[in-house]
């Protein structure tokens, strides 16, 4: 009976052992939250799109949110967060310069459910939008514009002097001839008158 007591003595001290540990084990294999991007209380210097969580453990997508809040108190989330395996990705839309809050909420693969926030600066200003210009339209034509319009013919510059020429000749050759039998009745009117002839004679 004496030499079993080691063996005895040796198998109490293994069951306080497993005692001490087993109840200790769930403990730490809680999944739990093990870092982010932007991390916990830092400085965002460039634009983001997205914010991510990455955890100990793999997490669910059910049931899984997470709210991206501005110092405005908008939430500037795009549509629903991403789950895959151990990460969580939240797309998020152009962020305003201040403190931004992340309060998110997810399930772990053994159901126990896990949540939290943290806070980061954001320094990048949102870009500003950019207004296109607007093409411009040709004008459509109207009926009347379409509408081929009958053209005046137009006489040749030719036949206008040869005919106001021949009207200048006419006029011209008139006036002498008028003037000519003028001339021809005044110098008549000036001729001396002939001798009397006798009737005797």
């Amino acid at each position: 009976m004496t030499r079993n007591r080691p063996l005895v003595a040796a198998a109490a001290v293994l069951a306080g052992a497993f005692a001490v540990l087993l109840p200790a084990g769930p403990a730490q294999a809680h999944t739990e939250l093990s870092s982010t991007s932007p991390a916990a209380k830092s400085t965002a210097t460039k634009p983001l799109t997205q914010v991510t969580l990455t955890f100990s453990g793999l997490i669910k997508k059910a049931g899984t949110t997470v709210a991206v809040t501005g110092p405005d108190k908008v939430s500037y989330s795009a549509g629903a967060a991403g789950v895959l395996d151990k990460t969580i990705t939240q797309p998020v839309n152009p962020l305003p310069v201040g403190a931004i809050t992340v309060a998110w909420r997810t399930t772990a693969s053994d159901g126990h459910v896990l949540q939290g926030s943290f806070t980061f600066t954001n320094q990048a200003a949102p870009p500003t939008p950019t207004t296109a210009p607007t093409p411009t339209q040709a004008p459509t034509p109207t009926a009347a514009a379409t509408t081929a319009v009958p053209q005046t013919p137009v006489p040749a510059a030719s036949s206008g002097d040869s005919s106001s020429s021949t009207g200048w000749w006419v006029l011209g050759g008139a006036v002498i001839l008028v003037l000519a039998l003028a001339g021809g009745l005044l110098w008549r009117r000036r001729q001396p008158p002939g001798p009397a002839t006798g009737a005797g004679g």
